[in-house]
């Protein structure tokens, strides 16, 4: 639902002005993730191991790792623009910080905090909401780099090229 709200046939359908249907987008997306953590926080369910302190500690490294990328990741955009508080524009593609690792650090940063808490808090629900993004994860992609490739074109083609969507490469082939 995230992404079908978030394509260019719905914004057309809904004739809102750019500002204003980031805005509804921003606050509809934000009610259902509550949603979202709220049915899982209320699923009656059990652990699928005992938590300890290696699965306590690398479930906060990941998920702090996770936090860092998205971080590092808002250092190339607006925080107002992204929630549609200012006026979107298209400028330049970013392909520089963390963009010149992974396509869709967003995405990789929401995983990692994903997989660290199951690592941290490893309940069944837990397991659910993380399979569910790795579901999700694919068809997000495809729009988005859809999105991206009508609006840039043959740049964002070469960089599709050389930088992996999700999984930055250790060794540099180049």
């Amino acid at each position: 639902m995230h992404s079908a709200l978030a394509s260019k046939r719905v914004k057309q359908l809904t004739k809102l002005g750019n500002r204003t249907y980031r805005l509804l987008y921003t606050f509809i997306s934000t009610v259902l993730f509550i949603i979202l953590l709220f049915i899982s926080a209320m699923i009656y369910t059990m652990l699928m191991f005992a938590p300890g302190a290696v699965s306590n500690y690398l479930g906060l490294m990941l998920a702090a790792t996770g936090l860092f990328i998205i971080k590092r990741a808002f250092r190339a955009y607006s925080f107002r623009e992204f929630i549609g508080l200012k006026k979107s524009e298209y400028s330049q593609l970013v392909t520089k910080g963390i963009q010149s690792k992974v396509r869709h650090p967003l995405y990789l940063g929401s995983l990692l905090i994903a997989i660290g808490y199951v690592l941290f808090n490893p309940l069944f629900s837990s397991l659910v909401v993380l399979v569910a993004l790795i579901i999700y994860l694919p068809f997000g992609i495809r729009w988005e780099e859809k999105k991206l490739t009508e609006a840039y074109g043959h740049q964002y083609e070469q960089y599709k090229e050389k930088v992996p969507a999700l999984f930055p490469r250790i060794i540099n082939p180049f």
